[in-house]
């Protein structure tokens, strides 16, 4: 049986060097421990590149598809997709200022209130009271798990309205397959990574998982462009490549637990989770910080080899 996978042997070797090269470096000093990454081609489904940690020898455990995490804001996209499909749109204003809901007040961290903003600048700077704002216009947890579900994240999610910060646990494949749809044009797609089978020289019937439509064609451009936004002048910039249309978002959990960036470029979803397996904080770890600086260097490695 002659098996060839959808690996692309030099992205999936910048992954692993780039990976290595940041827990052993700055990662170490911040108290990281582990990272994961994953890469996909968003129109297919396919995996370009896996890495479940950062030594398979050492620790088989796969961080990229069983670990499963609180991705924080990462999980915002999906509160704005939901806010779309109820009519909002990208210009349209937010309040940013304190809310609280059944006695519980999220967090702005350290943005400065504005009073109202737009709901393209509350995703592209992660503003937390924004979002369960615009959670609300949505409709409230219900529709916002409904789209979540719609694009390729299994949940479970709960029905409280923290799910806007990202409280339902997932994994880093999912979470990238989920934002598959925003950078293909709306098509929800599921994960492979056996592109063709043959046995004594004759092909084995072997057939991907097909694409089907998730979102609105406008729905994922409105989405393309608010993580267009927070790459170029959010919280992801360090992700920013010159000459390249990079577009993503970041994500860390209560206390410094996991970081996240998850970013799209050339037909190709990455996602990056940072964090420890016992759960221990990172010292001032945030998704805009290593996270978007490692997808960076992996798409710069990955450039390079290609030249």
């Amino acid at each position: 049986l002659l098996l060839r996978t959808t690996l692309d042997s030099r992205l999936q070797a910048a992954v692993e060097a780039r990976l290595d090269a940041l827990l052993a470096g700055p990662g170490r000093a911040a108290g990281v421990a582990q990272g994961a990454v994953v890469a996909i081609d968003a129109a297919s489904g396919a995996v370009r590149a896996m890495a479940g940690g950062r030594d398979y020898r050492t620790s088989p455990f796969n961080r990229a598809t069983q670990a499963r995490r609180q991705p924080g804001s990462a999980f915002k996209a999906f509160v704005y997709l939901a806010a779309l499909e109820a009519g909002a749109a990208p210009d349209d204003l937010v309040a940013d200022g304190p809310v609280s809901l059944g006695g519980w007040s999220p967090g702005n961290g350290n943005w400065r209130s504005r009073g109202e903003i737009s709901i393209e600048d509350a995703f592209a700077h992660s503003v937390n009271t924004a979002a369960v704002r615009v959670m609300q216009r949505a409709g409230g947890p219900r529709p916002v798990a409904a789209a979540a579900q719609r694009a390729g994240l299994p949940g479970p999610f709960p029905p409280e309205a923290s799910i806007a910060l990202g409280t339902a646990e997932v994994t880093l494949i999912d979470l990238v397959t989920a934002y598959a749809p925003f950078a293909n044009g709306g098509n929800r797609v599921a994960p492979f990574g056996i592109a063709e089978a043959r046995a004594e020289g004759r092909a084995v019937a072997w057939l991907p998982p097909a694409a089907a439509p998730a979102i609105t064609p406008a729905q994922a451009a409105a989405m393309r462009r608010m993580m267009a936004a927070t790459v170029a002048r959010g919280t992801g910039r360090a992700a920013a490549v010159p000459g390249v249309a990079v577009a993503g978002k970041t994500g860390t959990t209560q206390d410094n637990r996991d970081a996240w960036f998850i970013g799209m470029a050339g037909g190709m979803v990455m996602g990056v989770w940072l964090g420890n397996d016992d759960a221990t904080p990172m010292e001032g770890v945030a998704g805009g910080g290593l996270p978007a600086r490692l997808f960076r260097e992996i798409l710069e490695a990955a450039m390079l080899a290609r030249r």
